[in-house]
């Protein structure tokens, strides 16, 4: 719907003898347009016809946007001011063609749409000429032949037949439409007629024009280009009387005395015509432009209005937020005060307490005096039997070394059995057991690929494991593959991935099966699973952070080198577990320097990530600062959810325009500010290219990760003495409830306690206490990582 607004009534218009010229908000632009009008329309009234898009007028109605009335009447303002803005400009048109010296009259309409407003006016005025734009100027060239704007293509096609409407590009006519109505067909021709006598205007102007400048050269240039103006256009108001008189002209060969007199005092009297038409002209312009003046002035003195308007209602919602924090500080003070009163009461009773222990203690005291006296006399005497005991306390010296000398034997028998005992726990398969568990290496059943080799899911010995086959190229021998294997069957941590056993034939290592997938699957939302809330990827990054400690205080040190987020697996429970840690001892075995492992790229090209330290790439060593590196990244793919490609370099600009909520991945929850600022810089020093400059796992790392997993983790129960760490949700059975002392894996792949999983199969069950499927078998398996686990863990 739209607004019409015009000087004159509907009816008052004479649209047979009225020009329409559809004019834009620039003057600039459309001026071409309106010249083109005025020049091929002599003598004709010319009317500015405008829309105006009512870019806030649904603010003012729409009950959901207009909530308060100080709301309300700033977009009646805004709207007001922009209503004021548009009469300035049509009448900026007006004035333009009153120094022309053409009749003028504006018509406008509020629109959402510029093209259906034209449309509009066309039919409500039933408009029978209009000139509008063509195109853009600067689409403009001598080989346009057509409509290149959208809207003069609408008003081409929607506008009434009626209408004869000519398209303008750069004062160039580009489309002709004509009207049709046959009733009208004679008066059609008129514009046409005066289009084609152009030429003949300006023969005749030229000719008016030289004979004035001979008989008054005392006149200026700019007084001339204003003649010239008002000269055109009365010789384009008079051009078919003038054409008709220089016809005549030519036919008659001489003239008499009492004509060229005449034309002499025609002469003259035009001369004064045009000079007062100069001085009108002047005046208008001097009158136009101190209203200009005075207008830029006043929306000078609204717009600062309005800002101070907008500063004072900030400065409001400051003082109240301060007001706010204030009255919330004093009542914490007051609860101090009230906390001190009461600890000022206990103290008092606890002295009182005291001094009634005092009197006590006084006479406990006489009576130990006495006792002291008894004992001196009993000293005495044990002298007396010290003598005695010397010699048998020489015995007992020898005595004492022996058992010694037979302790350290002991220790030593005792260190080579539990040695032989971590070794039975990692089983050993044969390649055909591995062959079956992969149904013949099926790649449908293969879960994982990369530089280290492919991962296949299997059933070995009835339980779901992971099988990783590693590549057949670089390792010395079979005694580096098993002492490789032996290193890394010693590792037991809870958010490792366990090693089960190992194939030598095949050069293969089992794992225990990780249902939920990666992080990465969680990070881009494969297999429509749901993005992790903020809190989980806060305990995620504190596990994975934990996991490096234990690998890098391993001796020897033990670092992961290809660490991203396919490598983090989520179990059942939602615990991330670390997968392909120490692969390059069975890999590579080059020669140990200090902390470092030293690796060639050139003999690794995939070795190339984006999560890979560059400096490690430059120099092909591997340290532990490496592992901190794609930590760092982890942590922004954490924060953002983004991919990696300038990942960095996008954190980083956010935190120094204080941005950081425009790079948050909303789809994680609402982050707090302090903590994801706190993360996003500390993600930023372990992605610096020096690796010294990088921060230390325990003292810097996890000094931060560690208090913000206990801020978001809600208190759970403590066993034993332990009543200050809570219990791993990964310990705790799932039908006791309580932390297993034996945990066993069932066919469902989760771990249970023995006595609790025995009592459910024994009870007549064969189905899952977790999933309720039927299981497959009712064989149990020993899960000796997670036993070791515990084991530490209550110690």
């Amino acid at each position: 719907m739209g607004s019409i607004d015009g000087i004159m009534e509907l009816k008052a218009y004479d649209v047979e003898d009225t020009i329409f010229v559809a004019v834009g908000k620039n003057v600039e632009k459309s001026k071409t347009t309106l010249f083109w009008a005025v020049q091929s329309f002599a003598g004709k009234k010319i009317c500015v016809l405008h829309v105006q898009q009512s870019d806030n007028a649904v603010s003012l109605t729409d009950p959901k946007l207009a909530v308060t009335k100080p709301k309300q009447d700033m977009f009646r303002a805004f709207h007001e001011l922009e209503k004021e803005k548009m009469h300035d400009v049509l009448n900026q048109y007006c004035l333009i063609l009153a120094l022309e010296g053409v009749r003028t009259d504006k018509v406008w309409i509020e629109m959402d749409n510029i093209e259906k407003g034209i449309v509009e006016l066309i039919a409500r005025y039933n408009i029978r000429w209009l000139v509008m734009g063509a195109a853009a100027d600067k689409y403009y060239s001598e080989k346009l032949e057509g409509i290149k704007s959208k809207k003069a293509m609408f008003v081409h096609q929607h506008a009434p037949i009626s209408c004869h409407i000519w398209f303008v590009c750069k004062g160039c006519l580009i489309y002709t439409r004509d009207g049709r109505k046959d009733s009208l067909e004679a008066e059609v021709g008129l514009p046409l007629l005066l289009l084609n006598s152009e030429s003949e205007v300006k023969q005749a102007e030229h000719l008016t024009l030289g004979s004035y400048k001979q008989t008054h050269s005392s006149l200026d240039d700019d007084d001339w280009e204003e003649i010239e103006g008002f000269n055109f256009h009365c010789a384009v108001h008079s051009s078919q009387s003038s054409n008709i008189v220089l016809r005549t002209s030519k036919m008659v060969p001489f003239q008499t005395d009492k004509e060229e007199k005449n034309r002499g005092l025609t002469t003259e009297n035009t001369c004064y015509i045009l000079e007062q038409a100069i001085l009108d002209a002047k005046d208008s312009k001097q009158k136009a432009f101190e209203e200009a003046v005075k207008r830029w002035k006043e929306e000078d003195d609204a717009m600062e209005a309005k800002c101070k308007a907008k500063a004072l209602e900030n400065l409001c919602v400051k003082e109240m937020s301060l007001r706010k924090e204030m009255e919330g500080v004093l009542a914490r003070e007051k609860e101090e005060i009230e906390r001190t009163k009461d600890q000022c009461d206990e103290f008092m009773k606890e002295l009182q307490v005291v001094q009634e222990q005092k009197s006590a203690l006084e006479s406990h005291l006489a009576e130990s005096n006495r006792n002291v006296k008894d004992l001196e006399e009993k000293i005495i005497s044990a002298v007396e039997l010290l003598i005695s005991y010397k010699e048998r306390r020489d015995a007992a010296r020898r005595e004492y070394e022996n058992a010694i000398r037979e302790a350290n034997r002991l220790k030593k028998l005792a260190k080579v059995e539990a040695t032989s005992f971590c070794r039975s726990e990692i089983l050993e398969f044969s390649f055909m057991e591995i062959n079956e568990a992969t149904q013949q290496l099926d790649p449908s059943w293969r879960i994982g690929e990369g530089r280290y080799g492919n991962v296949y899911k299997g059933i070995l010995r009835h339980v779901h494991v992971a099988i990783k086959m590693l590549p057949s190229y670089g390792y010395q021998s079979q005694l580096d593959f098993q002492n490789g294997v032996e290193v890394l069957c010693r590792v037991r941590h809870p958010h490792l991935v366990t090693l089960i056993g190992t194939c030598l034939e095949s050069r293969s290592l089992v794992y225990e099966y990780v249902r939920n997938g990666s992080l990465e699957d969680y990070l881009e939302c494969k297999n429509k699973r749901l993005p992790l809330p903020w809190k989980s990827r806060i305990h995620v990054a504190t596990e994975i952070c934990s996991a490096l400690i234990f690998l890098h205080s391993n001796k020897p040190c033990i670092i992961h080198g290809n660490l991203k987020p396919s490598k983090i697996l989520l179990d059942a429970n939602s615990v991330s577990k670390l997968n392909d840690f120490g692969i390059s001892y069975l890999i590579s075995r080059g020669e140990r320097v200090g902390d470092t492992i030293p690796v060639s790229n050139k003999s690794n090209p995939n070795l190339t990530s984006a999560y890979a330290d560059p400096e490690y790439l430059e120099t092909g060593m591997l340290t532990p600062e490496s592992d901190v590196y794609s930590f760092g990244i982890i942590l922004l793919r954490l924060l953002t959810g983004r991919p990696v490609a300038g990942l960095v370099k996008d954190v980083k600009c956010a935190l120094e325009k204080e941005n950081l909520g425009a790079v948050l991945d909303c789809c994680s929850g609402e982050w707090p500010v302090g903590q994801a600022e706190l993360l996003a810089k500390l993600a930023l020093n372990c992605c610096e290219n020096n690796r010294l400059n990088r921060p230390d796992l325990v003292s810097e790392i996890w000094s931060v990760l560690e208090p913000l997993r206990a801020s978001c983790t809600d208190s759970g129960p403590c066993t034993g003495s332990k009543d200050l760490h809570c219990i791993p949700s990964h310990f705790v059975c799932p039908i006791f409830q309580e932390v297993m002392k034996d945990p066993q894996i069932a066919a469902d792949g989760f771990t249970y306690d023995a006595e609790a999983i025995r009592g459910w199969l024994k009870s007549g069950h064969n189905t899952s206490p977790m999933t309720n499927l039927k299981l497959a078998h009712c064989n149990l398996l020993p899960n000796h990582a997670l036993h070791q686990a515990i084991q530490e863990w209550r110690q």
